[in-house]
């Protein structure tokens, strides 16, 4: 800042993605233009088709859903639990077990007969959420999950930055 140079590429960007990386414990960071535009990708790579089915918290900023919406699909809201203000593993499964099946290991709605393909969990003003529960869930039900954890950076679980509890 004190440079007054402010860019998406540069010196300062690679620190900060270095940084980053060492932080949370990852191999490498990516630095994009905004959360939303992070989900998108994200969304994409993991294989989102038009009509699928997004599972994401009923309590969460609207790029959530927008970014699924950007994919073509279409965000299934999920109840959000008043404990962590994410999504509870055990009322998901629930959900899931009365909602849809498993077909050729995807899942889907019985409801519209859309694949139900990726979980999409997030950590709300950086309160943790039940990661290895949504895990298990996702594991059962064939999902992708994809953590949105813009909103927890500097968090920790037991110490640790959340990111690396996974």
């Amino acid at each position: 800042m004190d440079s007054t140079f402010v860019s998406s590429v540069g010196k300062f960007v690679d620190r900060f993605k270095s940084d980053l990386a060492l932080y949370t414990g990852a191999k490498h960071a990516i630095s994009v233009v905004n959360g939303t535009a992070a989900l998108h990708i994200s969304l994409k790579l993991s294989g989102v088709k038009q009509g699928d089915e997004v599972l994401i918290p009923a309590l969460t900023f609207v790029a959530t859903a927008n970014a699924v919406a950007y994919c073509g699909a279409e965000p299934h809201f999920v109840d959000s639990e008043e404990k962590t203000l994410g999504i509870d593993p055990h009322a998901l499964r629930d959900y899931l077990n009365n909602i849809s099946e498993i077909r050729n290991k995807q899942c889907v709605n019985r409801n519209t007969g859309k694949i139900i393909r990726v979980l999409v969990p997030m950590h709300t003003f950086g309160h943790p959420i039940d990661i290895e529960g949504l895990l298990s869930v996702a594991r059962d039900f064939h999902l992708i999950l994809i953590e949105d954890a813009a909103e927890s950076l500097g968090s920790t679980i037991n110490g640790r930055p959340m990111m690396q509890v996974l």
